[in-house]
């Protein structure tokens, strides 16, 4: 059987900055704080920038598409014949009315707990009309290049209504959003990490819950979509939940009286976001740890060993006209969340440099990438494919912590990746005309 990779990712996940914070100086005496939206008609440049993104999607799923019938990931065949068969079983279940958390059409006679298990019970179970018409290989092939394209349309649009002011800024952030090295290298085989289109719109609401006079409508709004996230990527959901903790840590030490002035609003909206969430999952999620089927942890923490190596930042990525496969086999475990290549670093590093006086927005970009950059070296420092005698923070982390345990520490890197992409925004952003109106 033909084996195919994803070609050449074009230029991430999860937005990770206050989208009300507007990039400003130091002397500014304006409190920066969660700014009124504003409310525009999507122009001719949007309409192209998600035109672009639609082609990009494409370009990525190109070699797959060729013959969706008779071609896997070369990476992860297994994976991708597992997320076809989800969009099969999304299909049976609506079709003959039966409870999509479990089956026993796999693993028999046991079955399989799907909430237990990565199911992504949010896309496949909408899209199953579609799957019945089309069937489970080519729904799986075109919702991988629309998933791609998604997140990069939702990171623009987060971006060019609340951080930047200039479109070309937003767009070059939602591709990187929408398509960073281990965006693409995850789409070989795994959607549940390229479907992140909800994380940019679940930040912007997460970071708008001091707004006066809207708590309710911004709580209920987080819950509603934090909801339908956990049936699409609960990994994901908690890089984004950590991600913004850090976020409005780091705003609330910058910005104390702004945060003491919108503190009890915001505690009030995420305490209804949370309510919320809960009341539309408490059954599922018990039915994931107490349901037939369940389990804990990740094969007793084998992969909390998996940290990142400080050599992969630096390296190309593996499907980029720079990469070498051969590289991969010494430096990488499974994943390249973290494989920019040295001049991608030199210029976010640049930028930090440039913009860490003058906007607020980029010092905490950089907070967020030094905390998550450190966070995924796992265990024991590893470099250039050899293991350090350095401990790394996960070396003094217990394997069984709750949460923690269902984690591999390169993951986190997917923040980190995200990151990047707000500080080219940010920096793209700083090299316009001053003054240019976002309109």
């Amino acid at each position: 059987m033909p084996r195919i990779r994803p070609v050449r990712w074009p230029v991430v996940a999860v937005p990770v900055i206050d989208p009300s914070l507007k990039p400003v100086a130091d002397n500014d005496q304006t409190e920066v704080g969660p700014s009124r939206r504003l409310r525009r008609r999507p122009a001719r440049a949007d309409l192209m920038a998600l035109g672009a993104y639609v082609l990009l999607g494409v370009l990525v799923c190109l070699n797959y598409w060729g013959d969706v019938q008779g071609r896997v990931s070369s990476h992860l065949p297994t994976d991708h014949s597992w997320f076809e068969w989800l969009f099969a079983h999304g299909a049976y279940s609506v079709r003959h009315l039966e409870n999509p958390l479990f089956t026993m059409r796999q693993n028999a006679p046991l079955g399989v707990n799907m909430m237990a298990n990565t199911s992504l019970l949010g896309v496949t179970l909408p899209l199953a009309p579609l799957t019945m018409l089309l069937g489970p290989q080519v729904m799986y092939a075109l919702y991988l290049g629309g998933a791609l394209a998604a997140t990069a349309a939702t990171s623009y649009w987060m971006l060019s209504r609340h951080l930047v002011q200039s479109r070309a800024a937003a767009f070059v952030g939602g591709a990187f959003l929408g398509f960073a090295p281990g965006v693409v290298h995850h789409a070989n085989g795994q959607p549940n990490f390229v479907s992140n289109f909800l994380l940019p719109l679940i930040v912007s609401r997460v970071l708008r819950l001091g707004e006066p006079g809207r708590w309710r409508r911004n709580g209920l709004a987080l819950g509603l979509l934090v909801a339908y996230q956990i049936f699409i990527n609960e990994e994901m959901l908690l890089l984004t939940a950590l991600a913004c903790l850090v976020v409005v840590v780091a705003y609330a030490v910058q910005r104390p009286a702004a945060t003491r002035a919108v503190a009890g609003t915001f505690a009030a909206a995420l305490g209804l976001a949370g309510g919320v969430a809960l009341l539309l999952t408490a059954y599922p999620i018990w039915f994931q740890f107490n349901g037939p089927q369940s389990y804990r942890g990740l094969q007793g923490g084998v992969f909390h060993n998996w940290g990142e190596d400080l050599a992969a930042f630096v390296t190309f990525p593996r499907d980029t006209l720079g990469g070498d496969p051969a590289v991969e086999q010494t430096i990488g475990l499974t994943e390249q969340n973290s494989w920019f290549g040295w001049p991608l670093v030199l210029v976010a590093v640049v930028a930090v440099v440039l913009l860490f006086r003058r906007s607020l927005a980029a010092r905490i970009t950089a907070v967020l990438m030094v905390v998550f950059t450190v966070a995924a070296l796992g265990p024991r420092i590893r470099l250039g494919g050899e293991e350090t005698t350095v401990n790394g923070p996960w070396h003094f982390i217990p394997d069984d912590l709750p949460m923690v345990e269902m984690m591999m520490p390169t993951r986190l890197t997917l923040v980190v990746a995200a990151s990047v992409g707000v500080l080219l925004a940010l920096a793209w952003d700083a090299l316009t005309p001053a003054g240019r109106p976002v309109g």
